[in-house]
């Protein structure tokens, strides 16, 4: 008792540590408003027309022009509420789980919480609305079959206007209705509700690739004259979009080399290794099939993304607190084996703990872009950033 209340302060603490960092770095970031690819991401609005990505950037211009508040000082209370509520919720659920070996490893990996802070390029994106969004519809305990596919069309659609990525990730919401309904799942009413889905998601890829590329970037660019700041059709975030996704396959396989590959094959199957060997999931419809198998077709559905976008290091943080909050509502479901993951944490000795707790949760993460190498001891060099940037402020 005395063990697992020291483990749980110690956990506050980190979250405390990770809230302030987030916001320290937040608001250092201001100082580079707007050159910074990430502010370029959050300029993109509708006022050139349907474009994606543009949903939070037309609502923050739309509160700009109405308060009069400057549109970097709107953008970090977006990018610094969605982080707080992240961490806040994610840390109500750690508060309500029975913590052991392998929810530290979970907690403490340097490509869960503490990524965005350690690689500051990956800080600030929309991607934390993504997840947020996944984190609120898994946390939600539907009664009905019904209302849960309707927020699922809400949630994933509000997901989509925000950062196209979420298309990657439908399979996620996919299984978190089925785990929650497969009792009251049909023959007929899986086929009429795959039809809608499919119907549902070609008109969202649809409205994304064709109709989305149609705004005229120009206009995007001359609605922020009178915020008297320059972006240009090359800017950061608002150049990529702007391109047609066949172009930016070319460009990221172009990067490609096996060096990169095995770069971030390393660091993910090193955090993967873990889950796959503690995990065992105790639930009748799934018994024919292995948490393994489940969690690699999931992560299969995910892989494509990785052909167009370059910065891959963003991309395993984001798929790896997908299946964080996987995790987190499969043992809310109590569908996780606790008999086989004590069994399996008794095997090691403590020296081994303490290893593969350096392996995974302090020496190795990856940096940002596909051609980056891996970086080195990411909480030493958070606070070797925090003591630069206080000692020149």
């Amino acid at each position: 008792m005395k063990d697992s209340s020291t483990i749980q302060i110690s956990i506050r603490v980190y979250f405390f540590f990770l809230i302030l960092a987030h916001t320290f770095f937040l608001n250092h970031n201001i100082g580079e408003f707007p050159t910074k690819y990430v502010f370029s991401d959050w300029l993109i609005n509708y006022e050139g027309g349907f474009i994606r990505r543009g949903l939070l950037g037309q609502i923050i211009y739309e509160i700009s022009l109405i308060l009069k508040i400057k549109i970097e000082k709107i953008i970090f209370f977006f990018q610094f509420i969605a982080y707080f509520l992240y961490l806040i919720l994610i840390l109500k659920k750690i508060n309500k789980t029975n913590l052991n070996f392998f929810w530290i490893l979970l907690i403490f990996s340097t490509i869960s919480f503490l990524y965005p802070i350690s690689e500051l390029e990956a800080l600030g994106r929309k991607d934390i609305y993504v997840l947020l969004l996944f984190l609120i519809y898994a946390l939600i305990d539907f009664r009905s079959l019904k209302l849960q596919i309707l927020f699922f069309y809400l949630i994933f659609t509000l997901s989509i206007l925000i950062h196209e990525i979420t298309f990657f990730y439908v399979f996620f919401y996919l299984f978190v209705i089925f785990i929650n309904n497969s009792s009251k799942l049909k023959k007929n009413t899986i086929i009429i509700q795959f039809l809608i889905l499919l119907f549902y998601l070609i008109l969202l890829i649809f409205l994304t690739i064709e109709i989305g590329n149609s705004s005229n970037i120009q206009s995007i660019i001359n609605s922020y004259k009178i915020e008297q700041f320059n972006i240009n059709v090359g800017s950061g975030a608002i150049g990529w979009l702007s391109k047609p996704f066949t172009e930016q396959m070319i460009y990221v396989t172009s990067q490609f080399s096996f060096a990169n590959f095995f770069r971030y094959f390393f660091i993910f199957a090193l955090n993967m290794t873990f889950i796959f060997y503690f995990l065992k999931i105790k639930y009748p419809i799934l018994r024919r099939y292995s948490f393994r198998f489940i969690l690699t077709t999931l992560l299969i559905s995910v892989l494509p993304v990785y052909l167009i976008a370059l910065d891959w290091g963003r991309i395993t943080y984001l798929t790896f607190n997908f299946i964080i909050i996987l995790i987190f509502y499969m043992n809310q479901k109590n569908l996780i084996d606790q008999i086989h993951l004590k069994n399996r944490i008794k095997k090691f000795s403590l020296k081994l703990k303490i290893l593969i707790f350096l392996l995974v949760c302090t020496l190795f993460s990856p940096k940002i872009l596909i051609s980056d190498d891996l970086s080195g001891v990411p909480i030493y060099k958070i606070n070797k950033k925090l003591f630069e940037y206080l000692y020149f402020f």
